[in-house]
C-alpha cells in the first residue's frame, strides 16, 4: 500500500470513485426522460383546456396523470448509482436517494469479460429502453443486483450472500481500491450456481 493511499495508523484513506451514465444506459436515460417530459407536457395541455372548457373531473383526470408520470419520471433516477466509495473493509455505493454499505472482507471482485457484459446488456434491455438499476437472474451471472452507469465499466462483487454488478468510471482503480480494502480478486471463470 502506497503512504497516499494510508492514513498515519496505516488504514486505507477513503476513496471516491464517480458513476457517470454512458453508453447504452445514458441514451436510454434521455429517451426515457423525453418521453416523460412529452407526455407531462401533454396532460399540462389537457388539464388548461379541460379547465378553461369548465370540465373538471377530466381536468383533475389529465392532473392526475400528469402527477404519475412526474412521479415515475422521479422514480427512473432514484436507484441510479452516483459514486461508490472504498474505504477500509468497506464499500459504500450512494445512489441519488439511497446510501448502503458492503462489506469487503472476504469478498471477491473482478471485472466482467466481454461475453458476460454483452450478456448484462441484453438482460437489462427491454423494448428499447435499458435498465441500469434492478435485480436479475441469469444463467451467466446468477442472481445479482445491478449498479450501473456505463456496461463498459462492470465489475463483479460477491460480498456475503449478495452479489453486486457496479460500473465505476475507473474500473481498474476501483478494483485496485477494493483489493486494498480487504476484497480478492477472482478471474474469469468465476462462475455461479447453475440457473434456470
Amino acid at each position: 500500500m502506497s503512504g497516499s493511499d494510508s492514513q498515519d495508523d496505516g488504514t486505507l484513506r477513503a476513496k471516491r470513485f464517480t458513476c457517470t451514465p454512458a453508453g447504452v444506459i445514458a441514451s436510454s436515460r434521455r429517451r426515457f426522460s423525453g418521453f416523460l417530459l412529452v407526455l407531462a407536457l401533454i396532460m399540462a395541455a389537457a388539464t388548461v383546456a379541460m379547465l378553461l372548457a369548465g370540465r373538471l373531473v377530466p381536468a383533475l383526470l389529465a392532473a392526475a396523470v400528469g402527477l404519475v408520470v412526474g412521479m415515475a419520471w422521479r422514480m427512473s433516477r432514484e436507484l441510479s448509482p452516483q459514486w461508490m466509495e472504498v474505504s477500509q473493509g468497506l464499500l459504500t455505493v450512494q445512489t441519488a436517494t439511497l446510501r448502503f454499505e458492503v462489506p469487503l472482507e472476504g469478498a471477491t471482485t473482478r471485472s466482467l469479460d466481454r461475453e458476460e457484459t454483452d450478456h448484462l446488456r441484453g438482460l437489462a434491455s427491454t423494448g428499447g429502453l435499458v435498465a441500469g438499476v434492478g435485480g436479475f437472474d441469469s444463467h451467466l451471472l446468477g442472481e445479482f443486483d445491478l449498479y450501473a452507469t456505463d456496461f463498459d465499466n462492470a465489475v463483479l462483487l460477491e460480498s456475503a450472500e449478495e452479489r453486486f454488478v457496479v460500473t465505476p468510471d475507473n474500473p481498474a482503480g476501483f478494483l485496485k481500491a477494493a483489493i486494498r480494502a480487504g476484497a480478492t480478486t477472482a478471474g474469469p471463470l468465476l462462475q455461479s450456481e447453475a440457473h434456470e
